[in-house]
């Protein structure tokens, strides 16, 4: 097993909550996720400094995806967008790496995330899944949060799990993948192979 998704293993799993969960539990969950194949919608609604617009995804050489679903508070999410600058300030240094920050909030919340993007004047784009596609085109995605944060590859598969602006230990993680991308135009290279 290559020492990032060693590095990455321990990470998530001194983040755990449940004592139940076990070590193995995490690395099966890890090693499984990453042979998944990451879908993007068709069509997101793209808020970006007070402007709404309607957008197909760009495909990009890497996607940082940072995916909040219809079971958490949209409006506390958003709050704490502010927290991401660092991920979007390196994304405008590294042309290859695209981040999308998609809320797919609940029918009934929708018009309050977009009240909520729109007063926060965020000066970098937001995505909104108004209609649940995302969930829909990865209907095998993982219910634990922890794995609704994850960076894809060229050929869209995970390569790094988790939140890098949670902690400076992922920051440092996240950023030694990066690098191992760049070297490898856009595909992981599994150095322990």
């Amino acid at each position: 097993m290559n020492r990032y998704l060693f590095g990455i293993l321990i990470m998530l799993s001194s983040l755990s909550v449940s004592c139940s969960n076990s070590q193995n539990d995490m690395k099966d969950a890890v090693v499984a996720f990453r042979q998944k194949q990451i879908i993007l919608p068709e069509e997101l609604v793209k808020v970006e400094s007070r402007n709404i617009s309607t957008v197909k995804p760009e495909k990009s050489d890497l996607q940082m995806i940072i995916y909040y679903d219809s079971l958490e508070c949209s409006s506390c999410k958003v709050s704490h967008l502010k927290e991401m600058q660092y991920l979007y300030e390196l994304s405008d240094k590294l042309p290859m790496l695209e981040v999308y920050t998609i809320f797919s909030p609940r029918q009934q919340e929708y018009d309050q995330t977009m009240v909520d993007l729109m007063m926060l004047n965020y000066p970098y784009p937001i995505y909104v899944d108004k209609v649940g596609s995302f969930q829909r085109n990865n209907h095998d995605l993982p219910k634990d949060k922890r794995f609704h944060s994850f960076l894809l590859d060229k050929t869209g598969h995970p390569v790094f799990v988790g939140n890098p602006t949670a902690s400076d230990k992922l920051w440092d993680l996240f950023l030694k993948v990066l690098d191992n991308l760049q070297e490898n135009d856009g595909v992981y290279i599994d150095v322990l192979k």
